[in-house]
């Protein structure tokens, strides 16, 4: 195994560092999303699953890519003191963001059903359905092929 020089291992640190807070920042945004969405406890068990089966992937690929495969004390210490300077300096003002692009993002998949909604009653209210019925009736006509068999 190849050793690390001590600029090399420091460059390791501050890579560390830079996972923790991007750790830090995934769970803010599923935090967020929790948060909107009123999530039942199997919601919450699946989102939770899902930030540790990416969390554990993303360690296993900084470990190989980064630390040549070698568990090191230093770069677990190094996620978590990335995750203790995201949560204590970012995530105050960056979780009341989440928040809010996660409404708006809610009212965008909405909004089409609410224009739907919206041109089914007034649709309604013109009697567009009656009109566009009588209308159609005279433009139907008995076919000769299943007029003998009672279809119209």
């Amino acid at each position: 195994m190849p050793a690390f020089s001590n600029t090399q291992q420091v460059h390791l640190l501050l890579q560390s560092l830079l996972f923790g807070a991007g750790v830090g920042l995934l769970y803010d945004v599923l935090r967020a999303l929790r948060r909107q969405g009123n999530f039942g406890w199997t919601a919450t068990a699946v989102c939770d699953a899902g930030f540790w089966l990416v969390l554990l992937t993303a360690l296993f690929e900084f470990n190989l890519l980064f630390a040549a495969g070698q568990s090191r004390f230093f770069v677990l210490a190094g996620i978590a003191g990335g995750m203790l300077l995201y949560f204590s300096l970012i995530s105050p003002c960056a979780l009341p963001l989440f928040m809010a692009g996660w409404r708006v993002l809610a009212y965008a998949v909405r909004l089409p059903g609410r224009i739907w909604r919206a041109l089914q009653q007034y649709a309604q209210a013109l009697g567009l359905a009656d009109k566009c019925g009588s209308f159609a009736k005279k433009f139907v006509k008995p076919s000769s092929i299943f007029g003998r068999k009672g279809i119209k």
